[in-house]
């Protein structure tokens, strides 16, 4: 009998096949990856024009803006006041329950037994809730960690201006203070609409920021090269920081937790300002400053994982995007409210 011929793919096109596949993958990989970062960075976009939603509604029922951390005692991380900007925002985020739910009357902290911890039970309620529109899609850095008596808290990516940096305030303070700043929304701020002469197209409201790896703080040591994922600060507590001071080796303790808590007032969490460029490649540079009850001032930039830049939210509400490469006097100049800058085109 006869038999017919057996057809089929030898070794050597198999392996062609194999390779023409690879090819395609390797030429449409980056693409999807390109496609889907568009996807987050437009989400993230949407975020902070609710965000600006949110402001100017806020101004329209108070007249003011909110400020980012009221103080009231010696003491603001154990007074009454230590309330972000993103906590007055969420009843006009469609966070009603969550605000609802707080306590802003209580102390975000208090001694129980020998450690601090967040003193009303239902603010650590709200410390544990993650707000998906207070996060940026393209920050994968969700392990902030735990602690304040919070099995595992709630970050934001999203940041209030306190100013330029560059302002001593009027009582002789410190370079970076969160008190008398230049911006929009600091501590005991009231800042109305009226107050942004600058015009608010050209006034910073809000910016983005990384969040931490939420491991284990070191101490003692100089800042490595890559400062996207921690922030430092100085183990020492001078009454100003300084280029000097920011530049010094071994005057280190270097922080994993920026960005931790949504609804803290503290600098490491809810603000930013202007001195650094953004995704500036120098560190976060924080000290506590003993003459403010250990209030913490310094330089914090704008962050992000975007490629090239930062989304800045501006006072009129209008979300632009800043290259790192925009000139330095003009990011002073979006920093301030009333600087009276010409920022031109950027």
């Amino acid at each position: 009998m006869r038999t017919g011929a057996r057809h089929g793919f030898t070794l050597i096109e198999l392996l062609v096949v194999i390779a023409i596949i690879a090819v395609l993958v390797a030429l449409l990989l980056p693409a999807v990856q390109q496609a889907r970062e568009a996807a987050r960075r437009s989400s993230c976009k949407n975020n902070l024009k609710q965000l600006g939603l949110a402001l100017h509604n806020y101004e329209s029922i108070h007249s003011v803006f909110p400020p980012n951390m009221t103080p009231g005692g010696t003491n603001y991380r154990y007074s009454a006041g230590n309330w972000g900007v993103l906590a007055h925002l969420s009843p006009l985020m469609d966070q009603a329950g969550v605000y609802g739910l707080m306590n802003l009357e209580s102390p975000t902290y208090c001694l129980v037994g020998s450690a601090y911890e967040i003193c009303d039970p239902n603010n650590k309620l709200a410390a544990g809730m993650t707000i998906s529109s207070y996060l940026c899609p393209s920050d994968h850095g969700r392990s902030v960690g735990s602690g304040y008596g919070v099995a595992a808290f709630g970050p934001a990516n999203y940041v209030a201006n306190l100013g330029s940096g560059l302002k001593v305030t009027a009582s002789g303070n410190q370079h970076g203070s969160p008190y008398d700043a230049d911006g929009v929304m600091y501590a005991d701020s009231s800042i109305r609409l009226a107050d942004i002469t600058d015009g608010t197209s050209n006034t910073a409201a809000m910016s983005e920021t990384l969040l931490g790896e939420g491991t284990t703080s070191s101490s003692g040591a100089t800042p490595p090269a890559d400062p996207s994922r921690v922030y430092a600060y100085l183990d020492t507590y001078p009454s100003t920081v300084s280029d000097a001071a920011c530049l010094a080796p071994n005057r280190w303790n270097l922080d994993q937790h920026r960005g931790f808590l949504w609804f803290s007032g503290e600098m490491r969490n809810s603000s930013y300002n202007h001195y650094y460029l953004p995704n500036d490649k120098r560190w976060d540079c924080i000290t506590n400053a003993a003459a403010l009850g250990y209030t913490a001032i310094g330089w914090k930039a704008a962050r992000s994982l975007h490629n090239g830049g930062v989304h800045l939210l501006l006072c009129d509400g209008s979300v632009r995007f800043v290259t790192d490469s925009v000139d330095t006097a003009v990011w002073h100049g979006l920093g301030t409210r009333s600087g009276n800058e010409d920022v031109g085109e950027y």
